[in-house]
């Protein structure tokens, strides 16, 4: 769940407001934010749903320092998955489509890459567009923690009273949500390797909007990027920089298969989206799919 160059202003989003903290909470969360200033990074911390690039501040062009904070808490040095358990609401790629084809061929070359050992490569079974980010047990914040769940809570918990909700929820969506490939800012993102995406049309823009600020309800916070969120499929985390020849080998790979991926599907038609649970970024379980009409 990694993010194309956000050309976003910084919004005036309303925010939730949160019972008082307890002793115990407030503890907990001193202690998170002590622990998460301990990493070494001088990049500010961001959720998962965030443009790394409009997060850290940085113009447009600019390459945050890697591994970000994000990735730090999904993937080893050694680009093997970490243990990084939550709940969010997607999309799965369908499992028999040409979309799925195309990027398994991309997924094929950078996996023999001579640059492969700083990617950490997510699993084409899981490819997957975010709707939501949901909560995860690593990064636990008001603007990213159910405000129902209290943050001492186990992820366990925080998944079943999350699910309670999503079981509950009727949302307000006509399917199949259609997004489109965006050819220029999946080449031109600075992080390898994510599949940028743009709803279909206005329309689309529309439904998946709202689609967002009825789950932003049901879940009890919103993120800062809330209006704004570009959505995504992540193919890899990047751990290191790239060397210059590196770069110019890895552009020039996307810039073969990225239209590849377009042609094989203009639109990408994506069905129900499901609420699901994960262990890390490998693997996404279905719970149930939310119901939609």
């Amino acid at each position: 769940m990694q993010q194309p160059l956000s050309h976003r202003k910084e919004l005036a989003v309303p925010r939730l407001v949160r019972p008082s903290f307890n002793r115990r909470e407030f503890l907990l969360r001193t202690s998170a934010l002590s622990a998460s200033a301990a990493l070494p990074l001088v990049m500010p911390a961001w959720s998962q749903s965030e443009s790394p690039v409009a997060s850290a501040g940085m113009p447009q062009g600019s390459v945050p320092q890697l591994p970000t904070r994000d990735t730090l808490l999904k993937f080893n040095p050694d680009a093997t998955s970490r243990e990084f358990k939550g709940n969010t609401v997607i999309c799965h790629l369908p499992i028999q489509c040409a979309t799925r084809d195309a990027m398994l061929a991309l997924h094929e070359e950078l996996l023999v890459a001579p640059y492969r050992h700083k990617l950490g490569l997510t699993a084409p079974e899981s490819y997957h567009m975010t709707v939501f980010p949901g909560a995860n047990d690593q990064d636990r914040q008001v603007t990213g923690w159910p405000s129902y769940v209290p943050l001492d809570a186990s992820i366990e918990t925080c998944n079943r009273s999350v699910g309670e909700r999503m079981a509950a929820l009727h949302l307000d969506c006509e399917l199949p949500l259609r997004v489109q490939v965006n050819q220029k800012a999946t080449e031109s993102y600075p992080l390898a390797c994510t599949m940028r995406l743009m709803p279909a049309d206005s329309r689309e823009n529309a439904k998946l909007r709202s689609v967002r600020d009825q789950l932003a309800t049901a879940y009890g916070f919103r993120t800062a990027d809330h209006d704004a969120y570009e959505f995504h499929m992540t193919t890899s985390y990047q751990l290191k920089p790239f060397t210059p020849e590196e770069e110019a080998a890895y552009r020039k790979l996307l810039k073969t298969h990225v239209p590849r991926i377009i042609a094989a599907a203009p639109v990408i038609e994506l069905g129900v989206p499901e609420y699901c649970t994960f262990p890390s970024m490998n693997r996404f379980d279905t719970q149930f799919m939310l119901r939609c009409s």
